[in-house]
């Protein structure tokens, strides 16, 4: 007796709501996270529910004055618990350090370009601008290096996401704006670009360049993430978030701190202006010394903070 096939439309499919901001970069990252999902399962069905945050709402005030950089994802995380979204996509560096005891992080990407980058009217880099040039950044971060680098420019602050910091560039408010190359990339800007910054000259934060997935913490979606990074990239991800967290680090910190892995060789990138001093450094360390090292720079940067 010849058996029917059964149609691959009887088959039982899990439902997955995507929770992420709604600006172009969010959404893309998202769509890149339902990508991955729809390429290495086939049992789900997959939905993107943009969600507006308190941080996309309020675009003047300064991100520490309207509550640290958790503001671009209180309203996903409630709708986590709310069950209203299954998992959650976000700029890892924009996590607190603390999450709700619910939720946890269920998986991380590959990490893209984790520098710095310089988008100026005239094209010039940071050297090339005439002084007192106004740079537009909401960084502490960036603002202390960019600083130490040319003392003789002008820093002011600037809100919104990736095309609307751009768009304030073009009216003429200011001569250059700092973003993260991971987002330029993403949305295929490049051609803004006029100016990438080495590691070791402009440090980025923990986590630039990386995305998070967040979830309830009773659920299983982490087995979907199992192979969304490769080892360097998770151990990389691993030891930044941990950086955060031994040192207890509030976002307004003037912190930068990077780790790149080439081979068998460790490249360590940190800046902070602790109430004791400044420390900016580059060093190369072997893989095997991976956590002494880091244990290193936790002591040094501990005595200044």
């Amino acid at each position: 007796m010849k058996l029917n096939k059964i149609s691959s439309n009887l088959i039982m499919k899990k439902d997955i709501r995507i929770g992420t901001r709604s600006s172009k970069l969010a959404l893309w990252q998202a769509n890149f996270v339902k990508t991955f999902l729809i390429n290495n399962f086939a049992d789900i069905n997959i939905e993107i529910v943009p969600i507006t945050t308190q941080g996309d709402k309020n675009q003047i005030d300064s991100i520490d004055s309207v509550g640290g950089k958790g503001v671009f994802i209180k309203e996903i995380e409630e709708a986590l618990i709310k069950k209203e979204i299954d998992i959650a996509v976000h700029s890892y560096k924009d996590v607190p350090i603390n999450i709700p005891e619910e939720l946890e992080i269920v998986g991380t990407s590959n990490r893209e370009d984790p520098r710095d980058v310089l988008i100026t009217l005239s094209k010039s880099n940071l050297y090339q601008l005439v002084p007192h040039s106004v740079i537009g950044t909401g960084s502490a971060r960036r603002t202390e290096q960019i600083k130490g680098i040319r003392s003789n420019i002008e820093i002011k602050p600037i809100r919104g996401n990736v095309n609307t910091r751009i768009d304030k560039l073009n009216s003429g408010k200011y001569d250059g704006i700092v973003l993260a190359y991971a987002g330029i990339k993403r949305l295929k800007l490049e051609n803004y670009i006029s100016q990438a910054f080495p590691v070791n000259e402009l440090v980025p934060p923990p986590l630039q360049g990386f995305l998070a997935i967040e979830s309830r913490s009773d659920s299983d979606w982490f087995k979907y993430f199992q192979n969304f990074s490769d080892e360097t990239n998770s151990i990389i991800s691993n030891y930044e978030r941990r950086f955060s967290k031994d040192l207890n680090l509030s976002c307004e910190l003037p912190i930068g701190f990077c780790i790149q892995i080439n081979d068998k060789k460790i490249l360590f990138s940190y800046f902070i202006k602790g109430s004791k001093g400044n420390i900016k450094k580059h060093f190369e360390s072997h893989y095997d010394e991976l956590d002494s090292a880091y244990n290193n720079i936790l002591s040094e940067i501990d005595s200044i903070i």
